[in-house]
């Protein structure tokens, strides 16, 4: 019996040893100077190559370098900020002789994020609720070095990525309690002045009138950056 138990930890010990370092966890720890929480997952797909996930909640405003008065358009008064959701996927090619998902690589990326606040806007005496939905969808590449100490703890700096994302904001004016009759035409020219300073964004914005709402679209593009770092564990 005792011989069938060391067989079966030797075993154990074995398959360990051979798949060691083919994964980790990982959460990022500067992240959050952005107003990102974010955890990710890693697995090793070839030799010197693999697959990096992550998954967080997003709000700007738990950055300490960002207020208020940074993301609140003139005019507007915040009055809520709901926080989103963020997501990306990597595909690593590890460039070291190192064997295992350590060392330099370059990764090929995609990712998402939201951003929903709610402000107030007075014109002309009505106060209207104002919901604001920003979405981002991002495409680009990194370069980065993966260290793993003590064969289980990982130390992840991406310290240069760059791409391209392309923004969508719906702007969505309510009016509660709306009079009867009202016409939402009027925050046609009103939402047109908030943006006429950043002339890129103006000439992107597109507005619908309808009975009960007004909503302006703003899509865009717009240079990606990525850099930061995570900790983890290697296993």
């Amino acid at each position: 019996m005792s011989k069938r138990i060391n067989l079966a930890i030797m075993l154990l010990l074995t398959v360990m040893i051979v798949n060691a370092q083919e994964n980790a966890i990982k959460a990022g720890f500067t992240g959050p100077l952005m107003g990102d929480l974010n955890i990710g997952y890693e697995r090793a797909v070839t030799q010197n190559s693999s697959l990096n996930i992550k998954l967080g909640y997003f709000d700007l405003l738990m950055s300490p370098f960002i207020s208020e008065n940074t993301l609140t358009p003139k005019a507007y008064n915040m009055l809520e900020a709901k926080g989103g959701f963020t997501a990306s996927l990597e595909y690593r090619f590890y460039l070291s002789k190192k064997k295992g998902i350590q060392g330099f690589y370059v990764a090929p990326y995609l990712r998402y994020v939201s951003q929903d606040m709610v402000f107030d806007d007075d014109i002309e005496g009505y106060l209207f609720t104002v919901g604001t939905k920003v979405n981002l969808m991002g495409v680009g590449g990194q370069l980065g070095y993966q260290w793993i100490f003590n064969d289980w703890f990982t130390f992840d700096l991406f310290f240069f990525g760059t791409g391209i994302d392309y923004y969508n904001a719906d702007i969505n004016y309510v009016l509660d309690p709306q009079p009867a009759g009202f016409n939402y035409s009027m925050v046609t020219a009103h939402v047109d002045d908030v943006f006429v300073d950043y002339k890129y964004l103006h000439k992107k914005i597109t507005h619908e009138v309808n009975e009960d709402n007004h909503v302006s679209k703003l899509p865009f593009l717009f240079p990606g950056v990525r850099i930061g770092a995570s900790i983890g564990i290697a296993f």
